[in-house]
């Protein structure tokens, strides 16, 4: 069972496996040429079934190599058999017995071709869907984990209250606002995202008001960028609380964008001023791969200044609001 698991796993890898067009090429080669050479030493003389080795060229060519690359070794194996094994490349009979079963043998290499594609296509999308889960379950694991911090600065800090039923009403509606953060990372899926909205409902479950400053011209985000800008500024939001300006009665938070003269880059700008000092942190967590260039961010600059955090983010393919949209 153990050897049909190694066998099983090293099948998987090698259908999963991107390779070069050199690498492609060579493999190509190979196909047609240990077949040809195996043959050769079995049955050197003209063969009753010249094209018999060749049909694991076939498939092996389908499941491993792209479908030019496929293509050209099953080409390649049918010129070498008709030339080596059935008298010469020009010799094909097209009528009769011999054109029937040239038509029977295309029609098998297309079947085997195709099922094979279909297989090394699926494997591939399986990989691709566990990659995706892994990543997702990572991190789920660090919202949650992120979620738990949040709840306990905000619970160590306040609300201010006068008596514990209105913490306890106060306390509350920011555990509320903090919940509704989770449907917010939907809408990258659904729509564009519209600034400012889409920055004031990210900070607005962190309750901390004005002490997070925003400005800029309403602008429209494309779909692609929601989920990563979502996810970046409610990374920063959270370290701030934990250990930046946030995290100081005194501190804030400017956040600033404008969109490029030529209306299709928009530039964000995180700064944070009045905290404790900085200095950059030990180790490079889950939350740093939330906070670097990654589809939909083109570029991500973070750095750890004494007097505060800063970041500028850079995305593509914004544009300013419509009047109708802005209203």
């Amino acid at each position: 069972m153990k050897v049909l698991t190694g066998v099983s796993g090293m099948m998987r890898a090698a259908l999963i496996r991107q390779r070069s067009a050199l690498q492609q090429a060579i493999l190509c080669a190979l196909l047609v040429f240990v077949p040809s050479l195996l043959r050769l030493v079995i049955e050197p003389q003209p063969a009753v079934m010249p094209f018999l080795a060749f049909w694991p060229t076939v498939l092996i060519a389908a499941l491993l190599l792209e479908q030019g690359f496929a293509m050209l070794a099953v080409f390649g194996s049918f010129a070498v058999a008709q030339w080596l094994f059935a008298g010469s490349i020009m010799g094909i009979a097209w009528h009769g017995r011999p054109l029937v079963s040239l038509l029977v043998g295309a029609a098998c290499v297309v079947l085997v071709m195709g099922m094979a594609i279909v297989a090394r296509t699926t494997v591939r999308e399986l990989d691709a869907l566990t990659r995706q889960q892994d990543t997702f379950n990572r991190e789920l694991r660090h919202r949650s984990r992120n979620l738990l911090s949040i709840i306990q600065a905000l619970s160590a800090r306040g609300p201010r209250a006068e008596n514990p039923l209105d913490f306890f009403r106060e306390f509350s509606h920011r555990l509320d606002s903090l919940a509704k953060a989770s449907d917010l990372l939907r809408i990258g899926t659904e729509a564009e995202g519209h600034l400012p909205e889409l920055i004031e409902r990210t900070i607005g479950p962190f309750g901390q008001g004005s002490r997070i400053r925003l400005s800029g011209t309403p602008c429209t985000v494309p779909e692609p960028s929601c989920i990563p800008l979502i996810m970046a500024v409610h990374e920063l939001c959270t370290n701030a609380i934990k250990h930046g300006a946030l995290s100081d009665p005194a501190g804030w938070v400017d956040l600033r964008w404008f969109l490029a003269p030529d209306g299709d880059r928009l530039y964000l700008l995180w700064k944070e001023s009045g905290g404790p000092l900085v200095s950059p942190p030990a180790h490079q967590g889950t939350g740093s791969h939330l906070l670097r260039a990654q589809p939909g961010l083109e570029a991500v600059d973070l750095m750890f200044d004494p007097r505060g955090v800063w970041c500028e983010m850079l995305i593509v393919g914004a544009r300013a609001c419509t009047a109708a949209e802005a209203a």
